[in-house]
């Protein structure tokens, strides 16, 4: 008893920072790869009790916070800088940066408190309002929130269809609150302790009430049937074509591989990002083009080598699709939707990691029916900020950084199916696929099931691939509809309506998935107001801020400096 009372009510610098480490500790256990999920309900609790006490909190002591959580995001997202060697410095960027969240937390928590406000209403609200930060701010992040942690049990995550990831967050946020309360009565009998238990265990029984409601609705129509092919080739940001011609013969291989080895008839074979590009990107050009300088040749003969290299990519995607018509038990040629180079010469080139819906018209003569451009780029990855305003910086950077970002979503109608496709990051920033289903649903333009490709190779085999897989998980239920995912290395996948993993293939391997999807007719409340309610809880967090900065300016000190603590 005594040492848990000392453990919970620590007075000194030290116990403070050992309580914040402990914090993250547990919560990096319920994150993959360990994927201990219960001990998200514990793992705030030691960060809380000494928020509770409203300690005198110096500027040590948000350091060290800082220092330890800028550490924990450093190892949960270290696959990163598997991709470049200019990804260490991105690593090491982002992680302070994100590090920031857990002493932000610990400050507007207090502020809260000494309004007197219970800590049951303001430890979630809190969290969840820095997690919408997050997720806007620096083009923003969705992986490892806290919701994520209990993705491997569908009864409590069935609620994001009404508030996205956020909902679960609010919910552990609040599970956290409760068990300290119990805690602390067993420590300190005069605690009260039952509102916000009581608090806690009402959420989770509603939720889990919702969950298994959701659960039991299963829809029955099927779609169509799609071949998810995966591959573990290795990737650099500048390739030769030589090797960028072997990846696409392999891909080639394991996908008439899959079909051979299917008993069930394939409509769609997916490819991963960037994977159908083979060395020649699906190109078009404007009328008016400007001829790019770098062209080897005269101006004139630039629309003729324009066309020659689509009627090549046409020429040899044909061959593609009818080694698969012979390898398809249906004997059918598939259609294919494949992560494929885009480029479009008009006024500039713009060169985009697209998607394109190539659908077998006649035997001789594919058609590229749809192509979709990555509206979400990665920062450090396809862009760098500010880049032409530094000089020499662009000379430091490869090529592969450069990309153009798309104009809105697309959608690809396929045998009867409106798929939604996403690229890449897409997925790992849920606003994303939320924002273009309410866009889509706008202009009353259907869609049946999400289709994302992704080049998850640059992390090797890191627990990246495996956060990227839970936002997918996530977004299926906030949007109640099917996310499949075609990666090279992983994630590849057939994620239900219900966020479930039906099918999957393990990071670094060879094979497909053969998925067919189920049509939800559910309509998500969080597909059509968004994150608005995450939203008012970010607009909350700058209150203290803002009530920090006009108390000072009402004394005079226009030194506008934090006063937080």
């Amino acid at each position: 008893m005594n040492a848990i009372q000392s453990i919970f009510r620590s007075q000194s610098s030290r116990g403070r920072f050992a309580l914040a480490c402990l914090s993250l500790l547990l919560l990096w256990l319920a994150q993959p790869p360990l994927k201990l999920w219960p001990l998200a309900m514990v793992a705030l609790v030691p960060l809380l009790s000494w928020i509770a006490t409203l300690t005198t909190l110096c500027r040590r002591d948000v350091f060290a916070i800082w220092a330890v959580s800028a550490c924990y995001w450093m190892v949960s997202l270290q696959g990163i800088r598997h991709a470049h060697p200019i990804m260490y410095v991105s690593l090491i960027l982002l992680a302070a940066y994100l590090g920031v969240y857990v002493p932000l937390f610990v400050l507007l928590c207090r502020r809260l408190l000494r309004l007197h406000l219970p800590l049951a209403l303001v430890a979630p609200v809190v969290w969840v309002g820095l997690e919408c930060w997050r997720n806007y701010f620096a083009t923003g992040i969705s992986a490892a929130m806290l919701g994520h942690t209990v993705v491997d049990v569908p009864a409590l995550i069935q609620i994001a269809d009404l508030f996205g990831s956020y909902g679960v967050s609010f919910l552990i946020v609040s599970i956290n609150v409760a068990i300290l309360s119990i805690l602390t009565r067993i420590t300190a009998p005069d605690t009260p302790w039952f509102v916000p238990c009581a608090t806690g265990v009402g959420l989770l029984l509603a939720t889990l009430v919702y969950g298994h409601h959701r659960l039991g609705e299963t829809p029955t129509d099927e779609l169509a049937t799609f071949a998810l092919i995966q591959r573990s080739e290795q990737v650099e940001y500048q390739q030769d074509a030589r090797r960028e011609d072997e990846i696409y013969r392999n891909y080639a291989g394991e996908s008439i591989r899959s079909l051979e080895q299917s008993r069930t008839a394939v409509d769609v074979v997916v490819w991963p990002e960037s994977m159908f590009t083979g060395g020649l990107p699906w190109m078009m050009m404007d009328t008016d083009a400007i001829v790019p300088p770098q062209f080897p040749g005269p101006p004139s003969d630039f629309p003729s080598a324009v066309e020659g290299n689509r009627r090549y990519f046409l020429d040899r995607t044909g061959d593609v699709m009818n080694l698969l018509e012979s390898a398809n038990p249906s004997h059918a040629a598939p259609h294919l939707v494949v992560g494929c180079g885009v480029v479009h010469y008009g006024d500039v080139p713009s060169v985009y990691s697209g998607m394109i819906h190539v659908a077998p018209v006649s035997e001789s003569s594919p058609e590229v029916k749809q192509w979709y451009g990555k509206n979400h780029l990665v920062m450090f990855g396809e862009y760098v900020p500010l880049i032409h305003a530094i000089p020499g910086l662009r000379s430091l950077v490869p090529d592969g950084l450069m990309v153009t970002p798309g104009d809105g979503p697309t959608v690809f109608e396929v045998d009867g199916t409106n798929v939604l496709p996403l690229i890449c990051i897409e997925t790992a920033v849920e606003r994303v696929a939320v924002d273009h289903l309410r866009r889509l649903r706008a202009e009353q333009t259907p869609t049946d099931v999400i289709v994302t490709v992704t080049n998850d190779g640059w992390f090797d085999d890191s627990s990246v691939i495996e956060h990227h897989l839970r936002c997918a998980q996530m977004i299926a239920v906030g949007t109640r509809r099917p996310v499949l995912s075609s990666a090279n290395n992983g994630p590849t996948a057939w994620i239900d309506s219900c966020g479930r993993v039906v099918e999957g293939l393990s990071i670094g391997s060879n094979g497909a998935v053969i998925a067919t999807p189920l049509r939800d007719a559910r309509v998500s409340i969080y597909s059509r107001i968004g994150d608005l309610p995450a939203k008012g809880f970010a607009l909350l967090c700058l209150m203290p801020v803002l009530g920090a900065a006009v108390a000072r300016v009402r004394k005079g000190e226009f030194k506008l400096r934090p006063t937080l603590l």
